[in-house]
């Protein structure tokens, strides 16, 4: 098997230099007393193997993401913040419901498609976070508290839409693979 992180042979999905190499992320309290719980900092071979899970549909990623941090997400209805319709078309994947399926899986809950996604918005990913969020629309309401799903956290503006739809109040939790350093927090 050939390890997605440095694509030399090895003995699973990653070699030990590329697992070793994984930082885990801290968790972090947005805006409003939001919890971000993600598995790894947005560097190195998880910035490479979220972008593997974007753009090449390497679903191992997703697994290893779940494996980390399963422990610390309660066992409540798992929401994925849904890809853009133009996005999930073109590369044949939704990063985020890949997590959230698993995650639901694991802590044994639904997984809720409440958020609509535009047909498209302009790319944020890759530093360029001047643009304005996706707009999300609401399928239907939550009835309870749940847990809100995202491949990767970076300024946080992506969730505060989602949030801006579903309620602050509703969100128990925030997970993510990746979570990068420039996060705005409250700690």
């Amino acid at each position: 098997m050939i390890c997605q992180g440095c694509h030399l042979v090895a003995g699973g999905f990653l070699c030990e230099r590329c697992r070793s190499g994984l930082r885990p992320a801290p968790e972090r309290i947005l805006h409003g007393g939001i919890r971000v719980v993600a598995a790894f900092q947005h560097v190195g071979v998880a910035r490479d193997l979220v972008l593997g899970l974007k753009y090449r549909g390497l679903t191992a990623f997703a697994d290893l993401v779940v494996e980390s941090i399963a422990p610390r997400v309660p066992a409540m209805p798992v929401v994925p913040i849904p890809r853009t319709w133009s996005r999930q078309i073109r590369y044949g994947i939704d990063p985020a419901r890949e997590i959230a399926v698993r995650m639901a899986r694991a802590v044994g809950c639904p997984v809720l498609d409440l958020l609509s996604p535009p047909i498209h918005a302009p790319r944020r990913a890759g530093g360029d976070h001047h643009r304005l969020p996706p707009r999300f629309g609401m399928r239907r309401p939550p009835e309870g508290r749940i847990v809100l799903v995202d491949d990767v956290v970076t300024t946080g503006a992506t969730i505060r839409s989602a949030l801006s739809v579903l309620g602050p109040d509703r969100i128990a939790l925030v997970i993510a693979a990746n979570l990068a350093d420039t996060v705005s927090s409250q700690r």
